[in-house]
């Protein structure tokens, strides 16, 4: 008999990194373009950043790089900031540092809103109290401290080189401000409305191109703003802009609902009042940043096809004592939400893709000749399929870049192997998406060419050296044969192959969760074999589930020959008759316990025979108690 070994190889079964198809993802999607709206007041308020800066909070871009805050708020799309005065002489949003922010602005080249508080501190609906140094607590007075202090701050800046855009005259003045005199729900409306114009009569006396702000907060309450905007108009106040807070945690809205309600309040405004509307104030939770960021871009999307002319966040740079900033305090970098500001909206997702090889199947026998493989992609998004790459027995066979459906979400990709050899193989595919998002299949394993199926084996101490694991075959043609064990093993091991008891080589099993080796020989005599595989590591066999076993010269497929065992005996004597069954439970014939050739001992036991009971001489390969 001549045999020859002939080539080893391995094929894996399980591919790593692979995506899993649960995990959660974000779907990025270009909602406006930024830079088309240039108009458009891409708005922060930024008035803590001294008093942050004075902390040494430092602020890391969206890379990890750490610059001024400024510069990165710049490169998220933020075109404005808007900065807060009290009526203090000095410290947090005093007249100085509101100066010298404004030229820090400047020199970035970002335009300014200016909001009057009118206080010596906080002024918003539960607080506008006067400042202590307005002692004077008739309207008149107040009227004239008002203007004076408005005037004051603005000709500083202007001073400083700086003309802000936007003037607000109040801070969330829904029921006015400079209370008790000018609260609207205690009398004073008359007041209030005195207020509002000596403020905007000041801040046009210093350059009659700032515009004058109305500030209300619950932009999506329309009743509230018909009442104080009707009470305004009627007392003779004057104002060029309509500011609103829109805060769905303070409404108690989701962001769709609130999106309705405030753009529905801004139509009905401008239609009311003739006067344009913007959001100065808005905001929400870092820790649901993805859907702050579906908010914020749904309503500047929204604002910027009403013509209306911005949207400012308040604080986004905040972090720590305040929970709606949008800077994410444990990286120090912006959170998704700033993304809005580019036009980006985010969407958590499930899943992106879902990819799955349909053809070949797992483990599927497949005729020779050209091979056709499938992927079966779906998509969250019509048309965002960009390519799909197959990969073929570890090597990547070639990419589809065209020919996707534009408008369903689910496509069958095709793509052809030429001239596959008759064996085991294995395939997989990559897709990529137009944002670069990729997803694999699974790996599917497959056969090219008829072949003969045998299970794992008759293995004797296969956990130690020297352990076998052996199949019985029958040739009725000679030729060259190709050997696929299909096996797992958690460290590599060594094998020595042995065909009817001549050993022809060594193969070495890697370390895989389930792979295939295929081992290429040559029989010349046809008619029953014995392979066998022994151990020659310390840490024994690998677990060889099956053996599959191709002609590669057009022979007839080899057949699983009949192996036997005594699967059951009485007594020990030797006159005893011992009944032989094949191992599928067949009954082959009745031996004399004598012609086993060995002894049962006084025990029961079972025994299995090789190569078959019906000639040669029967070979022990396993013995153990019955029970």
């Amino acid at each position: 008999m001549k045999v020859r070994l002939l080539t080893v190889m391995l094929i894996a079964l399980v591919w790593a990194g692979q995506n899993g198809w649960s995990q959660s993802l974000t779907v990025t999607d270009t909602i406006f373009n930024r830079y088309e709206h240039e108009d458009f007041a891409f708005g922060a308020d930024v008035s803590f950043v001294p008093q942050m800066e004075s902390w040494g909070t430092k602020w890391l871009d969206k890379d990890g790089k750490q610059k001024d805050i400024l510069q990165i708020l710049k490169e998220q799309g933020i075109n404005n900031i808007r900065l807060r005065v009290w009526t203090v002489k000095s410290g947090a949003s005093s007249k100085q540092e509101v100066v010298n922010m404004c030229k820090r602005a400047k020199a970035k080249g970002m335009g300014v809103m200016i909001d009057f508080h009118y206080s010596d501190t906080w002024a918003d609906p539960g607080s506008q109290a006067i400042p202590s140094a307005w002692t004077d607590h008739s309207v008149e007075a107040l009227a004239q401290k008002l203007y004076d202090h408005t005037y004051d701050v603005l000709s500083d800046i202007k001073a400083a080189g700086v003309v802000p855009k936007w003037v607000q005259v109040g801070n969330e003045t829904k029921r006015g401000m400079l209370y008790p005199v000018g609260q609207t729900n205690k009398g004073g409306s008359v007041a209030f409305a005195k207020f509002v114009l000596s403020g905007y009569n000041a801040v046009k006396a210093v350059d009659s191109t700032m515009q004058v702000i109305v500030h209300l907060p619950d932009g999506h309450d329309n009743s509230l703003y018909r009442s104080i905007f009707d009470g305004l108009k009627k007392n003779g106040a004057k104002w060029d802009i309509i500011g609103l807070s829109a805060y769905p945690r303070w409404s108690h809205l989701d962001g769709p609902t609130m999106i309705t309600k405030v753009m529905a309040n801004i139509n009905d405004l401008k239609k009311r009042y003739g006067k344009p509307c913007m959001i100065v104030e808005t905001g929400h939770y870092p820790r649901e940043a993805v859907v702050g960021n579906q908010y914020l871009v749904g309503v500047m999307d929204k604002m910027i096809n009403n013509g209306d002319l911005g949207c400012f966040y308040w604080e986004p740079e905040s972090m720590g004592g305040y929970d709606m900033g949008a800077w994410d305090e444990a990286t120090r970098k912006p959170t998704v939400m700033m993304d809005a500001f580019l036009g980006i909206k985010h969407t958590a997702v499930s899943w992106i893709m879902k990819a799955q090889m349909t053809v070949p199947t797992q483990e599927q026998t497949i005729e020779l000749g050209d091979l056709e493989l499938q992927a079966r992609v779906q998509h969250q998004r019509k048309g965002r399929m960009q390519s799909v790459e197959f990969h073929f027995d570890k090597k990547t066979a070639g990419r589809v870049t065209d020919g996707f459906p534009a408008r369903v979400t689910t496509a069958t990709i095709p793509f052809t192997v030429s001239d596959t050899p008759i064996g085991v193989h294995s395939a997989w595919a990559k897709v990529t998406d137009t944002s670069k998002n990729t997803q694999t299949t699974d790996t599917v394993t497959f056969f090219v060419g008829r072949s003969a199926l045998y299970d794992g084996g008759i293995v004797e101490n296969g956990d130690q050296k020297g352990g076998t694991v052996c199949w019985n075959f029958t040739t009725e043609e000679t030729g060259m044969f190709r050997l696929a064990f299909k096996y797992s093993t958690p460290t590599l091991r060594g094998t020595e192959i042995r065909l009817d008891g001549d050993s022809i080589g060594r193969s070495y099993f890697l370390k895989n969760t389930e792979a295939y080796q295929t081992v290429d020989l040559e029989i010349t005599d046809s008619g029953l074999h014995e392979l066998r595989l022994t151990a020659t590591s310390t840490t024994g066999l690998p677990d060889i589930s099956a053996l599959r076993i191709f002609p590669l010269d057009g022979q007839a497929v080899p057949l699983p020959a009949d192996q036997t065992g005594i699967i059951g005996c009485q007594g020990a004597g030797d006159g005893e008759i011992v009944d032989v069954y094949s191992l599928s439970g067949v009954f082959i014939r009745s031996f004399p316990q004598s012609q086993l050739r060995f002894s049962l001992g006084e025990q029961s036991s079972a025994v299995i025979v090789l190569p078959n009971s019906l000639g040669g001489t029967p070979y022990i390969v396993r013995k153990h108690r019955l029970k």
